[in-house]
């Protein structure tokens, strides 16, 4: 196939302002988790700060990205294929009322995890808990009308909204955090995302002519929501694991995590954003064989890599201030050990895309079974293990590597199921 034909079509144009603005946050993130790494290390009051985020990120998972993406994407992708002017007035009202809701769930949530921490200073994650739970509520505004933005096709657009959320959080994390300690942390963050709704989101509301959009509850099939963003599930779980014993292990594996997710955010999280959308107007089983190519490419790469190179890596993102050598021996282990893992779910987030893009209705069942199961094996999974006398280190992989291997088996069969449909 020609070179050029090929770079010119607007798919590879949409794919490289994809990938390029997120290797770009992902340059940003290398700015910003050093900064972390140098004041806060391994410290037991990061640790504990992680742990509470993460009954929040959590949460969030079932309400922002690819669990979002993968209910709205489709819907929104036919309605501007069919219709020149879209208003979105009912959507901002839906994401106004959800927010509340949000907010009240998480609260409730993060307030049961600093009950189970009782620590010294429960009046300090009291704040930090609030600060995250409107974090939540502004992230899941965010991503709505993100995925509209990528419905529409304005995937430039989309990159360069994106990249500002992190490119604020990357300037103001070293002087907030300076100035703030762990409070510096959750507010640099809030800002980018309150920065993004006010300078991208917002403006969208302008439209208040043209098919009106209902967006309802009912767009937001829960089994849909838990396979739409398995991975994280599975990486917040994980990371629970990790941290349940009150340890630093946590900060290990978070440290660990940020490395890993860069590709699966960078490459595959891109691919399967522009697969679902083109599979979503039309069937197209050839895209869909070059997106499982380059995740199991990607993901061979990658372990390979820190195989020799894990502890350089680790080393020179990483090592400075409080984040010292012990710590960078316990995350470049910790790092490769994960690594693995990632194949499958590389794989699996390939796989599941074509599912989205069936109808609820004819799919109902299936969804209900799978995702039952894929939940059945992540909290099995921490029930079982909070009664095994091991390593919490060794925990936290069994529970990320036999969930990676139950959704690869349960994306293969949702392709089957796609493969058999009858459009």
């Amino acid at each position: 196939m020609n070179i050029r034909k090929v770079t010119s079509t607007k798919s590879f144009k949409d794919f490289s302002s994809l990938f390029f603005s997120n290797i770009f946050q992902k340059l940003l993130g290398l700015v910003r988790e050093p900064v972390i790494a140098f004041f806060f290390g391994s410290s037991l009051l990061y640790a504990n700060y992680l742990l509470l985020r993460t009954g929040a990120d959590f949460f969030s998972q079932f309400t922002v990205g690819n669990a979002l993406k993968a209910n709205l994407l489709p819907k929104f992708t036919k309605i501007y294929d069919t219709y020149k002017k879209v208003s979105l007035k009912r959507v901002f009202s839906f994401s106004n009322k959800t927010m509340i809701l949000l907010f009240v769930i998480s609260q409730i949530i993060q307030s049961s995890i600093i009950i189970y921490l009782d620590t010294d200073y429960h009046y300090l994650l009291i704040i930090i808990s609030v600060l995250l739970s409107v974090s939540i509520c502004f992230n899941f505004f965010n991503t709505v009308y993100l995925t509209i933005m990528q419905a529409q096709g304005k995937f430039f657009k989309y990159s360069v909204a994106t990249t500002l959320n992190s490119f604020i959080v990357a300037v103001f994390i070293y002087p907030f955090t300076l100035l703030w300690g762990i409070f510096g942390l959750v507010i640099s963050r809030l800002f980018g995302i309150l920065t993004l709704t006010f300078s991208y989101i917002i403006p969208m509301n302008k439209e208040r002519d043209g098919y009106e959009v209902e967006l309802s509850r009912k767009d937001l099939n829960i089994p849909t929501l838990i396979l739409g963003n398995f991975a994280n599930i599975i990486i917040i779980s994980s990371r629970f694991v990790s941290g349940s014993d009150g340890s630093n292990n946590i900060t290990y594996f978070t440290y660990s995590i940020f490395i890993l997710n860069a590709l699966l955010t960078a490459v595959i999280g891109n691919v399967s954003t522009l697969l679902l959308r083109k599979i979503s107007i039309k069937k197209n089983t050839r895209f869909m064989y070059y997106s499982l190519a380059i995740s199991v490419l990607i993901g061979s790469l990658l372990v390979l890599f820190l195989y020799y190179f894990s502890f350089d890596l680790i080393e020179l993102v990483y090592q400075r201030g409080k984040f010292g050598i012990s710590d960078v021996e316990n995350t470049s282990t910790y790092l490769y050990q994960l690594s693995y893992s990632f194949i499958l779910i590389f794989i699996a987030t390939t796989l599941f895309q074509p599912f989205f893009t069936l109808k609820d209705s004819n799919t109902k069942k299936v969804r209900n079974l799978m995702s039952t199961i894929f939940l059945l094996v992540i909290f099995g999974g921490i029930f079982v293990l909070s009664f095994i006398s091991i390593d919490i280190k060794m925990k936290s992989l069994i529970l990320i590597y036999s969930s990676s291997f139950v959704s690869v088996l349960l994306s293969i069969y949702s392709y089957i199921v796609y493969l058999k449909d009858e459009k």
